[in-house]
């Protein structure tokens, strides 16, 4: 019985009641070729990101890149791994002008590409299927709804123009679970990192539709 109810925990975990919505603050005005490089700026700069562990930080890094990998973007680097090759080339500051422009004149990567969170919040009660068992599946109970707030920017290395730039909104909301008796129980298992991960991926996935059309 009680591997059913996991059973079922877990399928109604991968059924999660999720929507994304993406609002264009600037629309792509440039065609982003397979071999431009673009190198991702640290999520962790940003402080809205410390609502996430490093690990998980760590894990949208590497989802962004292996997005853009598998799109056939192979230039695509994270910040973090190229402190040699900046340094090398005298970039300490990429809020400097002169420093950014020279990551397009001395490293040959001609965008940066920023995340932000704005919103990033849940509402409802927290339980576990099994409250003896601390490993036992989580979910949210009462009203629950997570919701992730999402910022995509792209930029030009030699400008520092802002070229694109959107908002990226996922809501994870409760799933309804018939108990009998034409009656249901809304729980939800979505997490905080789920969230920023779905609205991370639709994001990176929209920039380089839209860039490349």
């Amino acid at each position: 019985m009680k591997k059913a109810l996991l059973l079922l925990f877990t399928l109604i975990a991968f059924s999660a009641c999720t929507s994304t919505k993406i609002y264009p603050r600037i629309k792509c005005h440039v065609h982003l070729n397979p071999n431009d490089g673009i190198l991702l700026l640290p999520l962790n700069w940003q402080e809205s990101f410390r609502q996430l562990s490093i690990g998980e930080q760590n894990k949208l890094e590497e989802l962004i890149v292996k997005i853009f990998h598998e799109k056939g973007f192979a230039n695509v680097a994270i910040y973090d791994q190229m402190d040699y090759e900046l340094l090398n080339a005298g970039i300490k500051d990429v809020e400097d002008p002169v420093q950014r422009a020279n990551i397009n004149l001395e490293l040959g990567i001609p965008y940066l590409l920023g995340l932000s969170l704005g919103e990033l919040a849940w509402t409802g009660n927290w339980e576990r299927t099994d409250p003896a068992n601390i490993h036992s599946p989580s979910y949210w109970e009462s009203d629950t709804e997570i919701k992730s707030m999402l910022r995509v920017a792209l930029m030009e290395t030699a400008t520092g123009n802002i070229i694109s730039d959107y908002a990226v909104e996922t809501t994870i909301s409760e799933f309804p679970i018939p108990i009998g008796d034409e009656q249901t129980l809304d729980l939800n298992f979505g997490t905080l990192y789920k969230a920023v991960s779905v609205s991370t991926r639709k994001g990176i996935k929209n920039l380089i539709k839209d860039c490349g059309s």
